[in-house]
């Protein structure tokens, strides 16, 4: 992996604390709910979970270690990512995770098998884009997660390419997508100007913009997919910062410092008096963030 992709993965692992935090339990209730629901009506088939934008398996190993899949035996889970190299670092994360959580690992041809308890889980890595994914996987999906990804795709194709997958009854849960606010504090005179600059360079014919997270509830029920849960998933990040928080506010620093300069959509000096204010506010302990997300839960008709 390049040196930029090292740093990504250590993002990744740093923020799995803050999404920890922001995840909107109700709609999360919900999934196990609808997850249990589907056990009871096909107790005899395994579950079938389809994760995009999957990064090292966070979201997965969350998910089992909070016991959303527990009405469920066997679990067939494909995690699509198109960073290469990220396959690997699944790997690494998954088998730490499962030899602490009590979980007997078995590698396969294109992943590997966890178990415990009599319950079963087949992990498949696919390193992809996730449109030419979404036309080779069966049609026999029960569950696509789109965890922070929507955003930074165009939405509509996105979304109607996840619920292709889905069978009828199917859902859709695209936590942590983000909503059009982003703040930091101590305020900073050109706090407008820097954060303005920032979300518009979120609006382009590949990504969604700034606002995905309230786009959907109009996108899915288009696309026949009723939200049927949602809530905020805020990311709050404050002082006195653990070292994880440390990792994950700078590297947001770092997306705010490469979209812009890429942009040019601000002049050099505001710019870097802005970053030097925060990186020193950061240093000093005294940077807080606050990222506006919403959970978002739909089925399809």
């Amino acid at each position: 992996m390049t040196r930029h992709d090292e740093q990504f993965v250590r993002y990744l692992r740093a923020k799995e604390s803050v999404d920890d935090r922001a995840l909107h339990r109700p709609t999360l209730a919900h999934l196990i709910d609808s997850l249990e629901a589907r056990a009871e009506s096909r107790p005899d088939e395994p579950l079938r979970v389809v994760s995009v934008g999957s990064g090292t398996g966070a979201m997965c190993r969350r998910l089992l270690s909070w016991g959303v899949f527990d009405t469920h035996d066997e679990i067939k889970y494909i995690m699509v990512d198109r960073k290469q190299g990220m396959a690997d670092q699944a790997a690494a994360a998954f088998a730490e995770w499962s030899h602490g959580a009590g979980w007997t690992a078995e590698p396969t041809a294109d992943g590997f098998r966890i178990e415990r308890h009599g319950r079963s889980v087949s992990l498949t890595y696919v390193t992809s884009d996730l449109f030419d994914a979404m036309t080779v996987l069966p049609q026999a999906i029960d569950l696509v997660i789109a965890h922070a990804v929507l955003d930074i795709l165009p939405l509509r194709r996105a979304v109607k390419a996840l619920l292709s997958r889905l069978t009828d009854g199917g859902l859709l849960y695209a936590p942590v997508t983000f909503d059009g606010r982003t703040s930091f504090r101590p305020a900073h005179e050109a706090d407008t100007e820097i954060i303005d600059a920032y979300h518009d360079t979120m609006r382009d014919d590949e990504r969604s913009g700034p606002d995905t997270g309230s786009d959907l509830f109009s996108v899915l029920p288009a696309l026949g997919a009723p939200v049927v849960a949602a809530g905020g998933a805020d990311w709050v990040v404050h002082p006195p910062h653990e070292d994880d928080e440390r990792i994950f506010l700078d590297r947001i620093l770092g997306f705010v410092e490469e979209s812009l300069t890429d942009a040019d959509r601000v002049a050099d000096e505001p710019l870097d008096d802005w970053l030097k204010a925060r990186h020193e506010q950061l240093a000093s302990d005294e940077l807080s963030y606050i990222a506006h997300n919403i959970d978002v839960l739909a089925q399809r008709e």
